[in-house]
């Protein structure tokens, strides 16, 4: 398998004769700055196919490439972390790149810090940062998000409950992009809670307020 090597400082990769250009234009562009290039080039390394596979090299560049401003390189060294397949787990760590990637906008990874805190596996579970990263992915237009964020609001989980809101987020939810599974649930949510305030008045929808304990995935 071919091998490259790079100069002393890092900015002009020497390539055998063997690489593809495409291949070439790639490791040129990471070496020059490029994230989208240092994703690609971090992807090639962990996958071994183009050169010999190297871990510590393929973290390198996905490093590099969340640094500069990528949310996917982010979501990928959190996704790495998170499933210890190349190097052991570790949580702590997958979360800092979550969070990385999440104040670039990335609605996935807002979703998955809301997951990690309501479940309470991979970190004490918080019900009010979960409900914030939640939130935070449901105004992003994350429809799992929205379905999760509007129950959570409907059962009062890390809030008073606020069945009227909770039907906002709903309703979004089941206008947006769910399963088949999670759409059923939305829809039935948002249809039950409809009829609910219709039906009770509003000084009586805190002490009355029913729910149906659902998850969404």
């Amino acid at each position: 398998m071919p091998v490259h090597r790079w100069n002393k400082l890092d900015q002009e990769p020497v390539y055998p004769e063997s690489f593809p250009k495409e291949t070439i234009a790639i490791f040129t562009s990471a070496a020059n700055g490029d994230p989208n290039a240092q994703v690609a080039l971090g992807t090639i390394y962990l996958k071994g196919e183009i050169v010999p596979a190297n871990t510590s090299e393929a973290v390198r560049w996905y490093e590099k490439a969340a640094l500069g401003g990528s949310a996917t390189a982010g979501m990928t060294l959190a996704q790495l972390y998170l499933r210890g397949e190349y190097f052991e787990k570790d949580p702590a760590t997958a979360i800092g790149w979550l969070e990385k990637a999440a104040s670039m906008g990335d609605t996935k990874a807002m979703h998955r810090l809301g997951s990690i805190y309501a479940k309470g596996k991979l970190a004490p579970k918080d019900l009010g940062l979960a409900l914030f990263w939640f939130q935070k992915a449901a105004k992003g237009g994350n429809s799992t998000a929205q379905l999760i964020y509007g129950l959570m609001l409907r059962d009062g989980k890390g809030v008073e409950a606020a069945p009227r809101e909770a039907l906002k987020w709903l309703t979004q939810a089941t206008q947006g992009n769910l399963t088949a599974e999670n759409m059923a649930m939305a829809v039935k949510a948002k249809n039950t809670l409809t009829q609910f305030l219709r039906d009770t008045p509003d000084t009586n929808i805190k002490n009355s307020l029913k729910t149906g304990g659902e998850t969404a995935a």
